[in-house]
């Protein structure tokens, strides 16, 4: 019988403290490994070792050189780390239970033209788009598009790290053309993606987070991710409010049996007001950064993980619970203090979503130390990331 002793969590910041609190809360013990030691993770009382290491190459090293049973599960809690598992999945699942699906599906999750083509061979509405592979098709499509409309890589991680952005912006066809050159001197041609511009902001911004195998939800709940930084086209959300909402759930599902998804995921839609449609942005393959949300909703997805590959599942539980909100505070008092500036968010508003029954991103009575260290570190944190 299979049974997890340890998880080894590949990565830092809020998604590494929310598993580690996770994996503690069932009796696992919890490692951390990560790339610098500015982390908050490492001080929570869940972490009972946090080693660095040098690059993936080195890591590599560090995961196979470990001798003794198979008893611990790998987790990793951003894009570039998932890529790593997904690369050495073979060696790595020798010594370990993986918490990802297999490769072929990472990969389609992670090249969002793939991810895109699955949706439409499948009836799950996506935003207008476009796959140009040249200047040629750009000019082509130029004449007969709706601006605005944005230019974006089809694998967001290695193109945010290279240049801090998620999308060009292009108002009219001058701008397509002018960005195209500028996006083309970053990533290959046939990694372009033009698409639709779908207005609305965060408040039309929708993600389904489950645990999901065997073409089965185990448990899964619904947020309308109302905050973020910065506020478009986002890296990372801090307020978000749970929503039931059966057409994205029922869309979410329909895509993860798609493409027989297994493991924790986020899958990201917009609500298209001009269609009134929810389309299909993009699925994360792994936690995210709000997924500590279930701790208050009851809905332990990392739990059920474990359970499952255990060969113990757990009964499945889908939320019920609407407005149950999830906050990191210190980047949403930011964003929140700039958008009352511009008058798009009200203080009432404001106010009214701090008084909602919610889960927050670091602080714990139980385990503060995290949260203290936080504020401490937040400067250079915000450099970090900058």
């Amino acid at each position: 019988m299979k049974k997890i002793k340890e998880v080894f969590i590949l990565g830092n910041h809020i998604q590494a403290l929310g598993l580690a609190r996770m994996a503690h809360s069932i009796g696992l013990r919890v490692t951390i490994y990560n790339g610098y030691g500015a982390s908050v993770a490492r001080f929570s009382r869940a972490c009972k070792a946090f080693h660095l290491f040098e690059n993936k190459e080195h890591l590599l090293q560090i995961l196979l050189d470990r001798n003794g049973p198979k008893d611990t599960l790998l987790v990793a809690t951003n894009d570039d780390l998932i890529g790593f598992m997904a690369d050495h999945f073979q060696a790595l699942e020798q010594r370990y239970y993986m918490s990802i699906p297999r490769p072929d599906v990472v990969q389609l999750c992670f090249n969002k033209r793939d991810t895109y083509k699955a949706a439409q061979q499948n009836g799950i509405p996506i935003p207008e788009t476009h796959f140009p592979d040249s200047m040629e098709d750009i000019e082509k499509l130029g004449p007969k598009l709706n601006y605005p409309v944005i230019l974006k890589p089809a694998v967001m991680y290695r193109f945010f790290h290279a240049t801090g952005k998620k999308v060009y912006f292009c108002e009219d066809e001058e701008a397509l053309q002018e960005n195209y050159r500028q996006i083309v001197k970053i990533i290959a041609p046939e990694e372009v993606i033009l698409q639709q511009f779908l207005s609305g902001g965060a408040k039309t911004l929708y993600s389904f987070g489950s645990f999901f195998a065997d073409g089965e939800v185990y448990g899964g709940f619904i947020a309308n991710r109302i905050r973020q930084k910065p506020m478009d086209f986002g890296i990372s959300t801090c307020f978000a409010r749970t929503v039931i909402n059966p057409q994205i759930q029922e869309l979410a599902i329909k895509f993860l049996k798609t493409i027989d998804y297994f493991g924790m995921s986020e899958v990201e839609f917009m609500y298209d007001e001009s269609s009134g449609e929810f389309r299909l942005l993009e699925i994360n393959p792994r936690s995210w950064k709000w997924h500590s949300i279930m701790n208050i909703l009851d809905i332990p997805l990392f739990e059920m993980m474990v359970r499952y590959i255990e060969g113990n599942p757990m009964p499945q539980k889908i939320n019920e619970q609407d407005a149950v909100g999830w906050i990191e505070r210190l980047t949403d008092t930011y964003v929140a203090w700039g958008e009352i500036k511009k008058g798009r968010l009200s203080i009432g508003e404001y106010l009214k979503t701090l008084r909602m029954r919610k889960e927050s991103a670091v602080w714990s009575l139980r385990d503060p130390l995290p949260a203290i260290m936080y504020i401490i570190m937040s400067p250079y944190l915000l450099l970090k990331r900058n």
